[in-house]
């Protein structure tokens, strides 16, 4: 029969394996979405730097006044693409290996691997401190940057600790 509860909190199926407890499942399945869509966004890198340069560079001359402050933003913003471009082949190897850390991690998390917290944790730590050798600070250009490259990896990394007591192999 089916036991719901052990000593331990883990919950078993008919053949006596442990289950998957619903949280590493909705974070498992939560990483592998991210991380395809990471992956796309890896792949079409060049293009986008290219598109974000353009769209900066036909805001600037429509002829629209802007503020001081919209000007400054916008200067920020093309010296972070242009960086960018120029360490673009390294940014994209490091993301490429990061997004399969991350997968790889998170499948080896649904087989209950403690060993796939620690590739996870790489894939999302390497790419930060990796960004910021590379980028410095210039990646920075405003909140949302901040939270999309370090906030939330960083909450991924503590929800995904917060699992780690029902990784049993």
């Amino acid at each position: 029969m089916n036991q719901d509860n052990t000593n331990e909190g883990f919950q078993f199926d008919e053949s006596g394996k442990p289950k998957l407890p619903q949280g590493l499942k909705i974070l498992t399945i939560l990483t592998f979405i991210g991380s395809a869509i990471s992956a796309l966004f890896l792949i079409f890198y060049p293009q986008l730097n290219k598109f974000f340069l353009g769209f900066i560079d036909k805001a600037a001359s429509s002829g629209k006044e802007f503020t001081a402050s919209q000007l400054e933003d916008m200067e920020k913003g093309r010296a972070a693409l242009e960086l960018a471009g120029q360490n673009m082949i390294p940014l994209m190897v490091i993301g490429l290996a990061s997004v399969a850390l991350c997968f790889i991690g998170a499948l080896w998390m649904r087989k209950l691997k403690k060993d796939g917290f620690w590739m996870y944790t790489a894939g999302e730590l390497v790419p930060v401190a990796a960004n910021f050798l590379l980028l410095g600070t210039a990646q920075f250009t405003g909140v949302m940057s901040v939270v999309m490259g370090v906030g939330i990896p960083l909450l991924f990394v503590f929800l995904y600790f917060t699992q780690r007591k029902y990784l049993i192999n």
